[in-house]
């Protein structure tokens, strides 16, 4: 009875240590984004003031969609740090514009801001 005990214990032990092992490798491997890497927004540029309503000055804004974590489209707006290029994209309605910069975010939940510090702006082009 010992040498069957030992026989069911000993491959069950070695198992959950490996299993353990191979665990702990596989949480290791994964890379978490780096914060102050450099990001990539795409989506349409437009002025706070004279296309959202929602601020009293001009202020540069790139509005985008994409699936949250329960599946449904949400709307997301990227404030830029920056005014450059004002009046040639962002004050005329709206444009499709592919921006590269630092992405922060501001608060949390509903209330967050993310903060675009955009190194470059560029129209987007057309769609065929």
């Amino acid at each position: 009875m010992k040498k069957l005990l030992t026989l069911l214990v000993v491959p069950v032990f070695s198992f959950a240590l490996t299993s353990l092992v191979v665990g702990a490798e596989g949480d290791a491997g994964k890379k978490k984004k780096d914060p102050n890497a450099e990001r990539t927004v795409r989506g349409q540029a437009c002025c706070a003031k004279c296309c959202l309503k929602v601020a009293e000055k001009c202020a540069n804004v790139i509005t985008t969609t994409r699936k949250g974590k329960d599946g449904k489209e949400q709307e997301i707006t990227f404030w830029l740090a920056s005014q450059d290029q004002h009046d040639e994209l962002f004050c005329k309605g709206k444009t499709d514009v592919i921006a590269k910069g630092i992405v922060k975010r501001e608060g949390k939940g509903k209330d967050a801001k993310m903060t675009l510090t955009a190194s470059s702006v560029k129209k987007a082009r057309a769609k065929n």
